[in-house]
């Protein structure tokens, strides 16, 4: 669930990006799971997806390692895209998808978040995103 206001629009990092139409203070809650738009399937039931469902959960979701699930959002924050200087990071201290902002940000400016907080180098190269 996004707790922020915020539009989606054209990125400069890839195709669409989730931006704010808010100033944020550093440390800000922007985002946490919702158990209805943040959906965990196991290897088995990804297997039992057609092919062009398994292309969905592919492109907008990963698969969690520790968990040994794919793991999708299907809110707008799978519009976040990634960047080596994140507007967001998780907070390990409130659990698991609870992220904040690392700085002020501005209304206007993108939400990004440093994939590798929850993907190897490997699994976003798999994807197409370059470091």
């Amino acid at each position: 669930m996004i707790h922020i206001k915020y539009k989606l629009d054209k990125s400069k990092i890839h195709g669409v990006g989730l931006f704010t139409d808010e100033d944020l203070d550093q440390g800000q809650l922007v985002y946490t799971a919702s158990p209805k738009l943040d959906v965990n399937l196991s290897e088995q039931e990804f297997e039992e997806l057609n092919p062009k469902e398994q292309v969905e959960i592919s492109y907008w979701g990963f698969w969690d390692k520790d968990k040994n699930v794919w793991h999708v959002d299907f809110d707008n924050s799978r519009f976040i895209n990634h960047s080596d200087s994140p507007t967001v990071t998780q907070d390990i201290d409130r659990g698991e998808a609870y992220m904040v902002t690392t700085r002020k940000v501005d209304r206007g400016e993108e939400i990004t978040q440093n994939y590798l907080e929850f993907e190897s180098v490997d699994d976003l190269r798999k994807r197409g995103i370059e470091l």
